[in-house]
């Protein structure tokens, strides 16, 4: 992904993502200057140059003939940042949520989406939480459940090779590259299959029935892996 396409994702055009990398390149321009250096309309140019000043990436100088600057990158992006954030804290306080009574069973496709899905889990967790994958799968999230652990949340792990982290439960037992089992506050269920690559699907959701049978599982394969040990039961909070 070029710098074009990651300016047009924050919200601007493609014209205006290419005259604030020219003004961040050259310095001051009229818009004159600007149309001929990149190529672009004049009327156009003067419309994306007034663009880029209302969106707060551009100064315009009032002189003779009129010029246009950029804002610094750190300083744009830190506006961006802290204006995106308050947005996206509007959203999330103020967007309804769904009254339902039955949750529904959701398929999560693509390892990108898992992974996002695994962290947001993870993230918002408030007890505990419980995984059973092999350590392939447990680098996707390790720093989530650092924070987790952190956070003085239960984590207890079942994977194939010991962590060395004093806020980790951890059983070990042999695990195939594939498989994720995931339970946070015995309310939220992530399982099914995952690949770096290729076609792969999860099953997420809170329902009760779901959440029950990878409590069940999970509680089983801790007693499996205990036999051996001494003290303790097993069973999931």
């Amino acid at each position: 992904m070029d710098l074009i396409a990651n300016l047009q994702k924050i919200g601007l055009t493609r014209h205006e993502a290419v005259l604030y990398i020219t003004l961040c390149k050259e310095g001051e321009l009229t818009g004159y200057e600007a149309a001929k250096l990149t190529g672009i309309p004049r009327s156009n140019a003067y419309l994306a140059l007034a663009g880029l000043v209302e969106k707060g990436a551009a100064y315009r100088i009032e002189s003779e003939a009129a010029k246009y600057t950029a804002v610094p990158a750190v300083e744009f992006t830190r506006n961006m940042r802290r204006e995106l954030e308050r947005v996206l804290d509007y959203i999330e306080e103020n967007i309804p949520a769904k009254d339902e009574r039955f949750y529904p069973f959701i398929t999560i496709n693509g390892s990108r989406q898992i992974v996002h899905k695994m962290k947001n889990i993870i993230e918002q967790a408030r007890e505990r939480i419980y995984l059973s994958c092999s350590p392939a799968e447990l680098e996707h999230v390790r720093n989530e459940l650092a924070q987790a652990a952190e956070r003085k949340l239960k984590v207890v792990l079942i994977t194939a090779e010991p962590l060395e982290h004093k806020g980790f439960q951890i059983y070990i037992a042999p695990k195939q590259p594939g498989q994720i089992r995931l339970i946070a506050d015995s309310s939220h269920v992530l399982t099914g299959e995952f690949k770096n690559s290729g076609d792969c699907s999860c099953l997420y959701s809170q329902n009760e029935n779901l959440v029950n049978l990878i409590k069940d599982s999970l509680t089983n394969e801790i007693k499996l892996i205990e036999l051996g040990k001494s003290g303790g039961n097993g069973a999931l909070s």
